[in-house]
């Protein structure tokens, strides 16, 4: 059982505590591993990171949540690793980078060195899926490890391309781990880890599925990725999160002319929104992919 785990856990538990005030705190304390979560949280509270209306009851209720937690973790087969430990994967070391990480499969595959994104609608037309899915299987037959959602549509495609290639794919979710979202990928998320990928989430199995999770779990998407191959897209699409995080970590987007003529309102929405992106032909975004 990891302290370091058990403190910041404990430390989301309160109120008005997110992981912004959680890496300010521990950036003042030099060895957290040593304190006991109650001298975390008080020093906290001395240096008004965390309000001082939050007391003991409050305090001990945290960490016995925490601990709580991670004893389920370990029954239930899901590993945890924060960004103080050892082994934390280096792509994750962007701005908003996320302090906990839970995760099932081999969270080690984060670390190789070639790692592209294949995103998209839920709902493409049959040559948009079957782009994202050959997508998927050029990646992975370049030996890039394919980064996505598990969402429906675009998602699943690029998914099933890299397995289809004997490839390792990363789902990161907006959901726990054992209630998989959406629950029809379920199958789809166990074939990952039994073929060496990984399924991530930020949020512990109790927690529900809510809107503000799609866009968080966006940027650990676009911000572990070298560059994001995109399908089809509208301008109410959720891909348009991803997008953006990509080009304000300055990660290339590419996608393809056919594509771009099928999602034209989709890409002059991100035009508008001064998000980069290049239209190559099929033969050249091989030629991206083979030369990175």
């Amino acid at each position: 059982m990891n302290h370091i785990h058990e403190i910041i856990i404990g430390l989301l538990q309160l109120k008005g505590v997110g992981r912004q005030k959680i890496k300010l705190l521990l950036e003042i304390i030099t060895s957290p591993q040593v304190l006991s979560f109650r001298e975390v949280v008080e020093i906290g509270q001395t240096f008004h990171i965390i309000t001082s209306q939050i007391g003991r009851v409050e305090i001990e209720q945290a960490i016995a949540d925490a601990k709580w937690l991670v004893d389920e973790c370990e029954e239930l087969g899901i590993q945890c690793k924060s960004y103080l430990d050892d082994g934390f994967p280096v792509c994750l070391d962007f701005n908003d980078h996320p302090i906990l990480l839970y995760y099932i499969g081999d969270l080690e595959i984060l670390n190789q060195p070639k790692r592209a994104a294949v995103i998209g609608s839920r709902t493409p037309s049959q040559l948009g899926a079957d782009f994202a899915f050959q997508a998927g299987k050029i990646l992975a037959e370049n030996n890039f490890v394919v980064i996505s959602g598990l969402a429906a549509g675009s998602d699943c495609y690029g998914h099933r391309g890299c397995l289809a290639a004997g490839g390792k794919t990363v789902a990161f979710l907006p959901s726990g781990l054992v209630r998989i979202y959406p629950g029809s990928n379920k199958e789809l998320a166990e074939r990952i880890c039994d073929h060496g990928g990984c399924l991530i989430s930020e949020y512990n199995h109790h927690e529900t599925v809510q809107p503000y999770k799609f866009v968080e779990r966006d940027r650990l998407q676009s911000g572990t990725s070298q560059f994001v191959i995109v399908s089809n897209f509208s301008p109410g699409s959720g891909t348009i999160h991803t997008l953006s995080y990509a080009d304000k970590y300055k990660k290339p987007i590419y996608s393809i002319p056919v594509v771009y003529d099928q999602s034209r309102d989709g890409f002059e929405y991100i035009t508008q929104k001064h998000i980069n992106f290049q239209i190559i032909e099929n033969t050249k975004l091989m030629q991206v992919i083979e030369n990175y």
